[in-house]
């Protein structure tokens, strides 16, 4: 499967709005558009209306990009631009924005930056709760790859004169989540080879993403970033392989010796 279809697969599933926000926010919007249509000035209803399609699109959609980004996922400044792209996007405005493979490359780097700052600040909120010392030494060597490799991304944009910041992964944003929501749920005990199954699957995605962009570069003819990506994608298939070893060694049968384990049904909630 390819990076845009796991990419598009997983932004369908993204939601970080309680049912309850969700409703809300789509009867406020549809409020909001409808009275602005029969009074005020120009400049007035269409403030309205803005703010009303905004609420709307945030409601039905499930997400919003500036919760998201208050919860550390991005900066301020990326989730209103990613919230305004989103409502342009249910207008129909800016579709097929995406014209040659040149543009495609860029914006497909702007989410590897992205990517790489979500992930780094996941990392770093983890090792508080890591508690076999082996994995939390890879986690850290990881995290400092990661580091390196997103101001190694910045440079190249920035070098091609185009923003580091102008597209938010949402991917990412849903296995952060979920990686986030494993250690709240599972138990000491077990937690530490559920992360590692959950940053396992962060990792396949950023093997993918690398791939496809290194493609993209050696279509362009730009071979020494495809290298440079190329590169990357293979040091990710080796934290995999070691994170692999890991579990299958240590953190596995130590959580299959955990006399207090839960039912395989309770074990994962969602």
């Amino acid at each position: 499967m390819s990076f845009g279809v796991q990419r598009s697969i997983l932004s369908s599933r993204l939601g970080n709005l309680t049912p309850r926000e969700r409703w809300i926010s789509t009867l406020a919007g549809l409020g909001l558009t409808l009275g602005a249509l029969p009074r005020g000035g120009l400049l007035r209803r269409l403030a309205l209306s803005a703010a009303g399609v905004t609420l709307m699109t945030r409601g039905l959609g499930g997400y919003c990009a500036v919760k998201a980004a208050l919860a550390g996922q991005a900066t301020l400044g990326e989730g209103f631009h990613e919230q305004w792209q989103r409502v342009r996007a249910r207008l129909g405005i800016g579709a097929g924005g995406i014209d040659s493979m040149k543009t495609l490359y860029i914006e497909a780097l702007q989410e590897l930056v992205s990517s790489a700052t979500q992930l780094h600040q996941l990392l770093a909120d983890l090792e508080r709760g890591i508690e076999h010392p082996d994995l939390l030494r890879e986690l850290r060597g990881y995290a400092t790859q990661i580091r390196s490799r997103r101001e190694d991304l910045e440079r190249l944009l920035t070098g091609a004169g185009v923003s580091p910041r102008r597209h938010s992964d949402q991917a990412m944003q849903a296995l952060v989540e979920e990686t986030r929501k494993m250690c709240q749920v599972a138990r000491p005990a077990v937690r530490d080879a559920a992360l590692v199954d959950s940053l396992q699957r962060l990792i396949h995605y950023q093997i993918a993403a690398y791939g496809s962009v290194a493609a993209y570069a050696k279509a362009l003819g730009r071979d020494e970033e495809a290298a440079r990506l190329a590169e990357y994608s293979d040091r990710d298939k080796s934290i995999d392989a070691g994170l692999t070893e890991l579990a299958k060694g240590l953190l596995n049968p130590r959580a299959a010796a955990d006399r207090g384990a839960r039912a395989p049904a309770e074990a994962r909630a969602h």
